[in-house]
């Protein structure tokens, strides 16, 4: 649930305000780069958990 819940964090989330104004990025820099990271970051989570079920069970 955690990998899934990670992926694409938006506007109305409030990871997003946090990692934008600590940053220092303007929030559509913030659109950007958070959603393409937290994308990346959602999938890597997602493969890897399916590759462990795979090699665990």
């Amino acid at each position: 649930m955690a990998a899934g819940a990670m992926t694409v964090s938006h506007a109305n989330d409030s990871y997003f305000w946090v990692v934008t104004n600590f940053s220092g990025m303007t929030p559509s820099q913030g659109y950007r780069t958070q959603t393409m990271v937290t994308l990346l970051m959602g999938l890597t989570s997602i493969v890897f958990i399916w590759i462990l079920g795979l090699v665990l069970v």
